[in-house]
């Protein structure tokens, strides 16, 4: 049975302590917005750490939705210890409206978006919803893929702040997904506002990047589904050895190539491709197919994703957001 529970803050929400699973729409009423957040909560049969699975944060990335929907399926309470709560959506409003990217009540970017603005815009509204949900967590994971018009490459961000106990607990985590590659990621600059105030929170948390172009494969599907099951059994919530795939680790600055003018765009790259300083990476064309500009490397990089979209719109900067415009997101190598 679904049940709705209205919250104001945190001390709202009472969940079972009986071994079980529970559906609850959470919701929000505000002065501007009202919000609607859908969680499953997997009660252990003994007491342990609270786990929190979200997705959907970015309505076109599906794998990890649909991971989402297997680990609800496949945890059993009786063989779990501690809480695990899953966000299969985030945003019901952006994933039934079939959005990219970006909200479609004020177009902001809401991994960039921090808690504590209850009565702002609908994305704040939102998020502070959420961390309302996820304050009590000692662990979280929040699944990511390519958009519709990007083609990316797996790879796990892993925020290295903190304490030197911190930063090992949050490799950890990232430790059981059978990715090539993990990213180092020092500088605060670097991660986004609302990881922050998770760490910021007391909760150990990283975001991973598996899928392309909105396609749900299977392989992508299982490779969320799976690394998630590695960090539950290495944080003691489910028996068991974790994955340990072998792992690259790297570090080094990361830059995205935009456009500098409205066209079309044609890639001369793909996705895991290492490119060496000067490489073309693509051009672009106005709209009758005239050339307008080449783009090339400026150092040897790493293809984490490309835009597969032809459209360039430069005029588009919501919030100064300028997803419209970009071309290539690259990593400068230095691996370890």
């Amino acid at each position: 049975m679904i049940s709705r529970i209205n919250i104001q803050t945190d001390s709202d929400l009472n969940w079972h302590d009986t071994p079980g699973i529970e559906e609850v729409f959470v919701s929000r009423s505000g002065d501007k917005h009202d919000v609607e957040i859908p969680v499953c909560v997997i009660t252990g049969r003994e007491p342990g750490p609270t786990f929190t699975i979200m997705s959907g944060m970015h309505a076109g990335e599906y794998a990890g939705i649909l991971a989402a929907h297997r680990i609800i399926k496949t945890i059993n309470p009786d063989e779990l210890l501690g809480r695990l709560i899953v966000i299969p959506v985030i945003s019901k409003r952006a994933f039934y409206n079939r959005s990219m990217q970006l909200s479609p009540a004020d177009e902001k970017e809401i991994h960039f978006v921090k808690p504590g603005n209850p009565k702002g815009t609908y994305s704040d509204a939102l998020i502070d919803t959420l961390f309302q949900i996820v304050k009590s967590s000692d662990y979280l994971i929040d699944m990511h893929s390519g958009e519709m018009v990007q083609a990316l490459y797996p790879w796990v961000p892993v925020p290295m702040i903190g304490s030197k106990e911190i930063q090992e607990a949050t490799l950890a985590l990232a430790k059981g997904y059978k990715v090539d590659f993990l990213e180092y990621r020092y500088e605060i600059e670097a991660i986004p506002p609302l990881c922050l105030a998770l760490f910021e929170a007391g909760i150990i948390n990283i975001w991973v990047e598996i899928g392309k172009n909105g396609l749900p494969s299977e392989r992508d599907i299982s490779a969320h589904h799976d690394g998630l099951v590695a960090a539950l059994k290495t944080v003691g919530m489910l028996q068991g050895d974790p994955d340990r795939p072998k792992q690259k680790m790297l570090t080094g600055k990361r830059h995205q190539i935009n456009a500098s003018e409205s066209g079309i765009w044609y890639p001369k790259i793909t996705e895991g491709q290492i490119v060496e300083k000067g490489e073309l990476l693509g051009i672009t064309t106005d709209i009758f197919g005239n050339f307008l500009e080449e783009y090339r490397a400026r150092t040897r990089s790493f293809v984490l994703y490309y835009w597969t979209s032809p459209a360039i719109n430069i005029e588009r900067k919501p919030h100064g957001y300028d997803w419209h415009s970009g071309l290539v997101s690259l990593l400068e190598l230095e691996e370890d």
